[in-house]
């Protein structure tokens, strides 16, 4: 049995998988603001995996981390996570093996996601291909001639770190003008805030009287066909479809899979970002690629991180 834990600045999800790739349980919790309560919930976590599953918690043979930001995944290390502001240089692996006394190995919470989604959908049998996560920030990976890449360290493929406006918008990391600061959910929920003096008649201003104002609640007002909460939508589109054209000139991939929480909205992101991708990359390039959002979005980074911790195991690196 292997577990699976996808840590995301806003939340940690948990699977319980055998070797097949079958999920015996799942189960989430709210992303915690100190490293002790974070670690704290990753074992409650698995706790709860096994008692739910009627599992034995020493049948467990590893644990596979997806953590969000730039590691080191040798050192089992956390550099430091734009949304995660408590990790800095932090030894999350050997504190959690101190704790669960067993072994745990630390991926890119991206690159998990992209090795859920080969994982899961090996039917698809693309060879290169890149995952773009869309959540709090946005992050990514990639498959590159059948072999997950994970760069030098394990922090590849920082998509939401790739400027698109280089006198824009201050990041978390540091930076100007990152991608996560116009295309993530943040970004969604920020454009929303800022113009809506301009929409007075939006449906969001009634929204907001009662609770804060989320990702979610734009989606949902958008399907109802609000002004505002459509155009945010067209914003954060027109930079995550200027992206991924910049993805496609790179990689010359056979698909860009949309991941994490905002994929959830891919009906109103994917025919934007196609019509930009269509406008931008290079042609001989974006003709054949194809982009979709990945299926079961809530499990699959997680279960990734459960195959990391298979093949990180058996010696596959």
């Amino acid at each position: 049995m292997f577990v699976g834990i996808d840590i995301g600045g806003t939340n940690i999800k948990s699977v319980l998988a055998d070797e097949s790739g079958k999920i015996l349980h799942t189960c989430d919790a709210v992303t915690a603001k100190t490293p002790k309560l974070i670690n704290e919930e990753i074992v409650s976590l698995i706790d709860k995996l096994t008692l739910d599953a009627c599992v034995d918690k020493g049948e467990i043979e590893a644990v596979g981390i997806g953590a969000a930001g730039s590691i080191d995944r040798k050192r089992g290390v956390v550099i430091s996570s734009p949304n995660i502001s408590c990790w800095k240089s932090y030894p999350l692996v050997a504190r959690l093996e101190k704790i669960l006394s067993i072994k745990v190995f630390l991926e890119n919470d991206a690159t998990v996601a992209c090795a859920g989604f080969w994982f899961k959908d090996r039917k698809k049998n693309y060879k290169t291909f890149v995952m773009v996560t869309l959540g709090t920030g946005i992050g990514g990976g990639a498959v590159i001639d059948g072999r997950l890449f994970t760069g030098q360290n394990g922090s590849s493929l920082e998509i939401g770190h790739m400027t698109v406006d280089v006198n824009g918008k201050e990041c978390n990391c540091g930076n100007r003008g990152c991608l996560e600061k116009y295309a993530s959910a943040t970004a969604l929920v920020d454009y929303a805030k800022a113009h809506l003096k301009e929409y007075k008649d939006s449906s969001l201003f009634k929204r907001i009287k009662h609770d804060r104002l989320t990702a979610k609640m734009i989606y949902e007002e958008a399907l109802q066909k609000d002004e505002l909460a459509i155009k945010s939508f067209e914003y954060i589109s027109f930079y995550l479809g200027a992206g991924i054209a910049n993805i496609i000139n790179i990689f010359n991939p056979e698909a860009v899979i949309i991941g994490g929480g905002l994929s959830n909205a891919h009906k109103l992101i994917i025919p934007a970002v196609k019509k930009i991708v269509s406008d931008r990359a290079m042609k001989g390039m974006k003709e054949s690629v194809k982009i979709f959002a990945v299926k079961n979005q809530s499990v699959i980074p997680a279960l990734g991180a459960a195959k990391i911790a298979m093949d990180r195991l058996s010696g596959i690196d």
